[in-house]
């Protein structure tokens, strides 16, 4: 019995460098790439399927699950990042300068303005750990899934430490 999160595919907001919005589209999958990606899945033999509520991970679901409906979780969505969605880092500091200074000296106490904390998206990572089940593939987010592996350690400190690339399937349990 195990436990999978897969972090969605690539959109346009990973090659440009901006802070997505929920409504992010996934970009284009080949269709060699996408039936890999099915095949990676099935291999696993999870007998469902949760996604984000996220448009990104929503798609990514879709894409490499077709044995069944996909289920939505809001407790695994991305790190609300607030007034940053939609902007680069440049972009949001211009318009909100100093009002981003807590967020950007101490982010696992601050979020960024009407965003969260890391530790405040923490305690959503632990309850997921949890509620859980087993023999399914959650579909959600780098930051998440990084607080999810930094949750399995015990320390919201080591968020940092982990990178997953887009369509990286990771087992927690």
């Amino acid at each position: 019995m195990s436990i999978y999160m897969m972090r969605h595919g690539k959109t346009l907001a990973n090659e440009k460098k901006y802070y997505a919005t929920s409504t992010e589209p996934l970009l284009p999958v080949d269709p060699a790439t996408a039936k890999k990606l099915k095949e990676a899945v099935g291999a696993l033999c999870v007998t469902s399927v949760v996604s984000s509520p996220y448009l990104r991970a929503k798609a990514t679901a879709a894409l490499v699950w077709d044995r069944g409906p996909v289920a939505e979780e809001a407790l695994i969505r991305e790190v609300n990042l607030g007034v940053l969605e939609g902007r680069s880092f440049y972009d949001a500091y211009d318009l909100y300068g100093e009002a981003l200074a807590p967020w950007i000296d101490d982010p696992f106490n601050y979020g960024p303005p009407r965003g969260e904390s890391l530790k405040e998206a923490f305690v959503r990572a632990e309850t997921f750990l949890k509620r859980a089940k087993d023999d399914t593939l959650y579909v959600s987010h780098d930051g998440f899934m990084r607080l999810v592996l930094s949750a399995i350690k015990g320390d919201v400190h080591s968020f940092f430490q982990y990178k997953l690339d887009n369509f990286q399937i990771i087992e927690i349990k």
